[in-house]
């Protein structure tokens, strides 16, 4: 039997009015913080001018990376350690609800299976991602309506309180690999509530900022003996005053954005989020800084 299904992976409105980055990044999806050489000044006014362009670098490279702690960003929890290797539930991240159609369909599963997190390390996995986060991911099967999300009001105790800071930049970065069917997509979203509107949700409307399409083309996820997950990431900003998510709580979503209804997996872990101020907030706090430091210089050559 088949069904007419058109759906949104998320049954929302997207209110997006400003930039939009979206970039894929081969690498390994595991964040490793790098570390600044030493800045050596030297003397007088072409000593002061180095200093001055490297004190412009050090604050850019201070201010350029502020990380927003996601709880369970790799999935740790629930554990899957056990017999199934995969649970229903992925601690602080929550599915949507389940649709009409899924009984419709008479799936031999129920709607809670299709998101959570399983074990992807070996000996358990003969061949698991090279560049997983500690020893388990998150999946999401490729059905329309599924997703993962997460913000102040669904997590547990409110331990995820981040609000879009006006004059911030923020990236939502993941490792990806998609196992389901050629032409499945899957979104990575960044939202904020209306708690004007409860039409759709007693918490609020999720209204959509910032996408990124993660597509299966058929070559870009390779599933052999040592596959990788794939760094995706969606970037909004700066947020203006103006824009209604201004001071709102930070959401972060994975959603199935087609209607294929081809059951493999979305495999996904290390989230990521990060907060950047505008460049040119960084560079007047070193002109200023700089400014001193030239006074400071003039000073001494005088004396």
């Amino acid at each position: 039997m088949t069904f007419a299904v058109r759906l949104s992976a998320r049954t929302t409105q997207n209110t997006l009015s400003n930039p939009v980055n979206i970039t894929q990044n081969p690498r390994p999806s595991a964040h490793c913080p790098e570390t600044q050489p030493a800045l050596k000044i030297g003397s007088g006014w072409p000593g002061a001018l180095l200093a001055l362009a490297g004190l412009a670098a050090g604050v850019e490279s201070v201010y350029a990376d502020g990380p927003i702690s996601i709880p369970n960003f790799s999935f740790e929890s629930q554990s899957a350690a056990g017999s199934p290797t995969h649970t229903n539930v992925a601690d602080f991240w929550k599915n949507n609800a389940e649709p009409a159609y899924w009984a419709q369909i008479g799936s031999p599963f129920p709607w809670a299976g299709t998101a959570g997190d399983f074990y992807g390390a070996s000996p358990v996995v003969s061949n698991p991602y090279t560049n997983l986060v500690g020893s388990q991911a998150g999946y999401i099967l490729d059905f329309p309506g599924v997703a993962l999300f997460q913000d102040y009001a669904t997590s547990p105790g409110h331990d995820f309180d981040a609000t879009y800071q006006v004059g911030k930049f923020y990236s939502f970065t993941l490792g990806v690999f998609g196992k389901a069917a050629t032409g499945s997509m899957l979104d990575l979203d960044l939202y904020y509530r209306d708690t004007t509107d409860t039409t759709t949700d007693p918490l609020g409307a999720i209204k959509i900022i910032g996408t990124a399409n993660i597509i299966n083309n058929g070559s870009t996820f390779v599933n052999g003996p040592t596959p990788s997950l794939i760094d995706y990431t969606v970037s909004i900003g700066p947020v203006a005053a103006g824009n209604a998510w201004a001071n709102q709580k930070i959401g972060i979503m994975m959603a199935v954005d087609s209607n294929t209804f081809s059951g493999p997996n979305w495999d996904f872990d290390n989230a990521r989020l990060v907060e950047t101020p505008e460049p040119t907030t960084a560079g007047l706090l070193a002109l200023g800084l700089g400014g001193m430091l030239l006074r400071r210089q003039r000073r001494a050559s005088q004396t």
